[in-house]
């Protein structure tokens, strides 16, 4: 079996209907493509029609609005003579004829395109991807802002208020010029506001205020939803911003045309029809004309049927109900025209949020006009994601000859800190750990689980210690985006303190935030891997919130420690450095991660890169002698990762590494690495790996990839004072693929 699809808002009922709308405009919908290709206007649009399009083309050519018709007639009427005699009241249906039409559309676009990519980017903004959280995951959707408060989505996207309430807003989900920029998450407020039919298919809820890092909603704009028709003729490009599949943002701008507008009275005159990619997730989208104004809500693609009006896929296979939706073949797209929401929403008789719709319906009027308030500037604190970069695999721990430890499973790196010896040198990992789950399991007579089992929680750990290297690298904080989910240990705060470890649970995903050790290679014990792996619930946190046995059963995934066992086992007496080693079995120090991404020996067999002397590299060049290092761990957490058996999988990890400079300075360097490939299809008997490499970013970037403060410990990194080559002149590079010991910036 093949791990489950991603979920998206999806409705085969309104899929199937846009099926048969579809078949049932075919012959009109033939009839108009053939005018619009022969310049026959006249017969593919009413001249009212085509009357409204041209005086609003001729409106955004002074690149402003209806008031300005004069002033875009006089910059036109040299070429366009019919203009010049025309009163006040702009074009009318009697001066209309395909050669006029032709005329005013082909010096319009022209006109306009040098404006086309700043409108774009500025109406982009208020677009964002909607993240529902549902009992066995999460769904996307995409939506948009059309007043300063009000988010507009598809009504399956938000049946109801209490969807909606289970739902955030994720604007900025993105990759700017060069790097994904800071997501600002909102909640939606439908107590302030909730309208939605299901005829029409959408939803107009308000969203609060302020994101959860306190960025105000006005800095995205809105993109207004016009009452007046005229906006789009058949012919014409449409623009689309969505999340296709929850993704990152995406626009479609060109290979996608009107299809068909159905005539007014027609059955089917709520409904736009367009050719256009999207995808499951693109459900709720802005349909956008060249000038940037909003034409349709997109709802549904049109899939392709076989006879009997099933969905097929490529292959002419049907696609059932419940099936993945994105096997569908699509052929065309339906959306529902603006101008009958906004007639909708105009009429609809509330008593709860009228100030909201009094606003909504004056913006619609065109009386007030898009919020001026500017958009927040993007910090530069993302780094652009290695993306579908498989990672490479662990390479065995160092002879304890030449003083060499391995630090971390994620990313294992291997750091030379001197030529003294290190006692009970470190070995690779076994090809695989044995599961006892619970802190004690009933009815086990097994020697080696007993020797090897934690000391009870009635003896206190001292945990990571953030004055380790005599200055402070403290344990990250969590920022307010996701302050909320860590998991409350029982005796009271956050932090799951061990033996030279701490741990700081994410209790939505069930794994750690972070897991950060202090690693001393000069103490005077340290234990060796015997035996097999045992693994224990950590009883100060709920069973619940810790990803149990059950998910590692039967497929390809390890156990995968984040502060690795030999970093923590190490004392100034045996029976301290052992107490140490067992503490590393707690399943809060535990992320599943691929065999072959876990395990040297399958790494080799699969030619899997190996870069595990990376951290040998950077200490080489920290002061002399040192023997001590902080090194955070953690996985990263993106929205969409893989759902399988109710936990999402990682499919990125990373490692900071704290350490004292030859100068006496601290300094500290950060690696991302990916398993995505390697997770993609759970469980295979063969996987292809590689080729992957690790990156180094900046501390900041990771920071937003994580939504970890790590204070002070920002202000180390080489990085943030290197300009690496870019693209664009004056544009700092923020990430360093490490090829090379050379590439690294210490």
């Amino acid at each position: 079996m093949t791990a489950p699809p991603e979920k998206f808002h999806y409705d085969s009922e309104i899929t199937a209907g846009a099926a048969q709308r579809w078949k049932s405009r075919t012959q009109q919908r033939n009839a108009k493509v053939a005018a619009v290709n022969k310049g026959d206007y006249t017969k593919a649009e009413p001249k009212d029609r085509l009357a409204n399009h041209v005086n609003r083309l001729l409106s955004a050519v002074a690149g402003e609005s209806m008031a300005d018709v004069g002033v875009a007639r006089q910059s036109l009427a040299s070429e366009i003579p019919e203009l010049r005699n025309m009163g006040a009241s702009g074009v009318k249906p009697a001066d209309i004829n395909n050669q006029f039409v032709e005329r005013v559309i082909g010096k319009t676009r022209d006109f306009l395109a040098i404006q086309f990519f700043d409108r774009g980017t500025v109406a982009s903004r208020a677009v964002c991807r909607i993240v529902t959280d549902m009992s066995d995951g999460q769904a996307f959707g995409t939506g948009f802002l059309v007043s300063p408060r009000l988010l507009i989505t598809n009504h399956h996207v938000f049946p109801d208020a209490a969807t909606a309430k289970q739902s955030r807003a994720e604007f900025n989900y993105q990759i700017g010029l060069d790097r994904a920029l800071p997501v600002e998450s909102f909640l939606f407020s439908p107590e302030a506001f909730f309208l939605t039919d299901e005829t029409l298919d959408f939803s107009l809820v308000a969203v609060v205020p302020r994101s959860a890092n306190g960025t105000p909603l006005t800095s995205f704009g809105y993109c207004p939803l016009i009452g007046a028709e005229g906006k789009i003729i058949t012919g014409q490009p449409v623009n689309i911003v969505q999340h296709p599949s929850g993704d990152l943002k995406q626009v479609v701008i060109r290979e996608n045309t009107l299809l068909d507008l159905p005539e007014n009275g027609a059955a089917v005159d709520r409904y736009a029809y367009y050719e256009a990619d999207t995808e499951p997730g693109s459900s709720g989208s802005p349909v956008f004309n060249d000038q940037w104004e909003v034409v349709a809500l997109h709802h549904s693609g049109v899939p392709k049927t076989n006879a009997a009006g099933k969905p097929v896929d490529a292959n002419g296979k049907v696609v059932m109900d419940g099936d993945d939706p994105s096997r569908i073949e699509w052929i065309a797209n339906e959306g529902i025209r603006t101008s009958r929401l906004v007639t909708f929403i105009s009429g609809a008789n509330l008593t709860l949020g009228r100030d909201l719709q009094d606003e909504f319906v004056s913006i619609s009027r065109g009386e007030l006009h898009p919020t001026s308030d500017k958009p927040t500037p993007e910090e530069d604190i993302i780094v652009p994601m290695p993306d579908k970069q498989d990672p490479p695999a662990p390479v065995p721990g160092q002879s304890a000859a030449t003083g060499a430890v391995s630090v971390t499973l994620p990313l294992t790196i291997t750091i030379s800190l001197g030529t003294q010896t290190v006692q009970g040198a470190v070995s690779a990992a076994p090809p695989g750990p044995a599961v006892v789950p619970g802190p004690a399991v009933a009815g086990t007579s097994d020697a080696l689980l007993e020797s090897s089992k934690p000391d009870p929680f009635t003896i206190k750990r001292p945990g990571f210690d953030p004055r380790f290297l005599g200055f402070d690298a403290p344990l990250p904080a969590l920022k307010p985006a996701v302050g909320n989910l860590a998991a409350k240990v029982s005796s009271g705060g956050i932090e799951l303190k061990y033996y030279h470890y701490s741990v700081i649970m994410n209790s939505a995903r069930k794994l750690a935030f972070v897991s950060a050790v202090n690693l001393d290679v000069g103490a005077k014990f340290s234990v060796k891997r015997e035996g097999k792996d045992h693994w224990y619930y950590d009883e100060r946190i709920s069973k619940d919130l810790q990803a149990g046995p059950e998910l590692y059963a039967d497929n390809p995934l390890d156990f995968g420690h984040l502060t690795r066992r030999q970093d923590a086992a190490w004392a100034a007496t045996e029976a301290a450095a052992t107490a140490a080693n067992n503490d590393t079995f707690h399943l809060t120090n535990c992320s599943p991660q691929h065999a072959v991404f876990n395990e040297s020996s399958q790494a080799s067999h699969n030619g899997v890169l190996l870069w595990g002397n990376l951290e040998m590299y950077v200490t080489s060049q920290a002061k002399k002698g040192s023997k001590k290092l902080s090194i955070f761990n953690g996985p990263v957490f993106r929205p969409n990762d893989q759902i399988y058996r109710g936990i999402q999988l990682p499919k990125e990890f990373w490692k900071l590494i704290v350490y004292l400079r030859d100068d006496d300075k601290p300094g500290a360097v950060a690696f991302v690495l990916s398993q995505e490939s390697l997770i993609k299809n759970l469980p295979a008997e063969d996987f292809v790996v590689g080729p992957y490499k690790p990156y180094q970013v900046r501390i900041s970037d990771l920071e937003a990839r994580t939504s970890l403060d790590f204070g002070g410990i920002e202000s180390f990194d080489a990085m943030q004072k290197v300009g690496q080559e870019s693209l664009m002149e004056g544009v700092r590079k923020q990430v360093v693929s490490v090829e090379t010991f050379a590439d690294i910036v210490i």
